[in-house]
């Protein structure tokens, strides 16, 4: 009877990698990590099992962990090149992109044609702001290979660096062509013809970005809506505040096709969307689903009702102030002196994201680049930044009023922004939330600019009262505040 058991425990290490390698392939990460996690309970310095057992916590986001399995790896054998691969990955997650770097060239010096490696080496350089050397990278991959997907997506990339997006527009249809169907080629090349204003085939590849594994929200499991009439038509947001605030304007467009739109939002925008635009909304923090007979990411609007170049056209305000709060915020704010007019400042946008690793693309600044607007004359600044961020602008900016109270939601936010004169901010969603109810804006963006936000014939889409103005240099704001700072001085002259 021993010897059986022994032989089984024997063969449980082979078994559990078999079980995690099926798991990763089915994207099943955590299943993975238990799987990995056994396999080292019988054989502690199995290679296979620590490389996909820091694999698979690195793709759960767990990057200490991760970072302890794979250097157990390497000291049990340095000359691992797959770990050493996932290290340099692991180190850009970890914002360490000189880390990455070391590790990536280390395989290049074993295996110089590596695609996997060139094309890490390629985004460490990038996220080192070393784009003239990534450009290098790249060329040298294409020259060596011209079908290489590495090469076409890093050429697409610095072409969008470069702001020439019909250049990136070209490597993304190659890859297209190199590799049919592949969703995350569709996808990026649909943010190119949205750049572009090439809408109707734009919102045609938009939809890819679930397969493309750009968003990953939940959906229900009914049918997907297809524009015909429906009882009841749940439209799920799927990703920022901004976003939904955005693509809320096309649920009256679905409403005219025999729906009854029921809206799932996050919390803080269930109270203005759903008096705004008088439609069921349901918090995405409920425990279940609404009543429904179909569904549709909200962001598939434009698409399923073949909207095309139309969907960016600016429309007039489709939000409004809940009154109460209104007149709540009305008594608390004093009113500046005759003359003088009220501006919300916001430099920060409130969430992480991965346009702030790169000066081109960096959202935020620093408030004291916003300082001339807080001292011009006839005009009142607001601190409209939230948490961390309002307290920099407060320290950094002495003439900056604080708001009397925190804003508790976007009720809140709809509130003070329709006391203000204007608002100047960088993209983030007070200026979605400013350009629904019509309040002027003055949209600071970076080198550059999200997909949303480019000029179509002269013109930017969406909201007619936003007016933007962008760095000419990456990193430098001086110029966009200065063209906001005479365009106000402006509009105070005329009053």
């Amino acid at each position: 009877m021993g010897v059986p058991a022994r032989k089984s425990r024997m063969f449980e290490p082979t078994e559990s990698l078999t079980r995690g390698q099926r798991a990763v392939e089915a994207f099943r990460f955590d299943e993975a990590r238990l799987a990995y996690s056994k396999a080292l309970e019988h054989a502690p310095e199995s290679i296979d099992a620590l490389r996909g057992l820091g694999y698979s916590l690195l793709q759960l986001g767990r990057l200490s962990a991760s970072l302890e399995a794979l250097e157990r790896a390497l000291h049990i054998d340095p000359t691992d090149l797959l770990c050493r691969l996932l290290m340099g990955r692991l180190c850009l997650r970890l914002q360490q992109p000189a880390g990455a770097e070391e590790h990536f060239r280390g395989i290049l010096q074993r295996i110089p044609a590596s695609e996997a490696a060139r094309s890490g080496l390629i985004d460490a350089l990038v996220a080192q702001e070393d784009l003239a050397g990534a450009k290098v990278q790249s060329e040298s991959v294409l020259k060596d290979n011209p079908d290489s997907e590495v090469g076409h997506l890093a050429a697409a990339r610095l072409a969008g660096f470069e702001r020439d997006d019909a250049k990136a527009l070209d490597h993304f249809s190659k890859l297209v062509r190199l590799r049919p169907g592949h969703p995350v080629h569709l996808y990026n090349r649909g943010l190119c013809l949205l750049r572009l204003g090439r809408f109707e085939p734009g919102w045609r590849d938009f939809e890819y970005r679930f397969a493309a594994g750009a968003v990953h929200a939940k959906l229900p499991d009914s049918p997907r809506w297809d524009g015909r009439p429906v009882d009841r038509l749940l439209l799920v947001a799927e990703q920022g505040l901004g976003d939904t605030i955005l693509f809320s304007r096309f649920i009256a467009d679905a409403a005219s096709r025999g729906c009854t739109p029921v809206l799932v939002c996050p919390d803080a925008l269930v109270g203005l969307l759903g008096r705004s635009l008088g439609c069921e909304c349901v918090a995405d923090s409920a425990a279940s689903w609404p009543r429904h007979d179909a569904h549709l990411p909200l962001m598939s609007l434009p698409f399923v009702l073949g909207l095309g170049a139309a969907a960016a056209a600016q429309r007039s305000a489709y939000l409004a102030a809940d009154p109460e709060r209104y007149a709540r915020w009305s008594a608390a704010i004093e009113a500046g002196p005759d003359g003088q007019r009220r501006i919300g400042i916001v430099h920060e946008t409130s969430v992480a994201h991965s346009t702030e690793q790169n000066s081109c693309t960096r959202r935020s600044c620093r408030a004291a680049d916003l300082e001339a607007l807080t001292q011009m004359d006839g005009v009142v600044a607001y601190n409209l930044n939230v948490g961390p961020a309002a307290e920099r602008a407060h320290r950094d900016l002495p003439k900056l009023r604080d708001l009397p109270a925190p804003l508790a939601d976007f009720d809140d936010t709809a509130a003070v922004l329709q006391l203000m004169d204007a608002v100047i901010c960088v993209d983030t969603a007070i200026a979605h939330v400013a350009g629904a109810l019509g309040t002027p804006a003055g949209l600071l963006l970076p080198f550059v600019r999200d997909w949303r936000w480019v000029p179509q014939e002269g013109r930017l889409p969406w909201y007619w009262r936003v007016h933007a103005t962008a760095q000419q240099i990456p990193g430098r704001w001086n110029e966009p505040v200065r063209q906001q700072q005479a365009a106000l001085s402006a509009t105070i002259a005329l009053r």
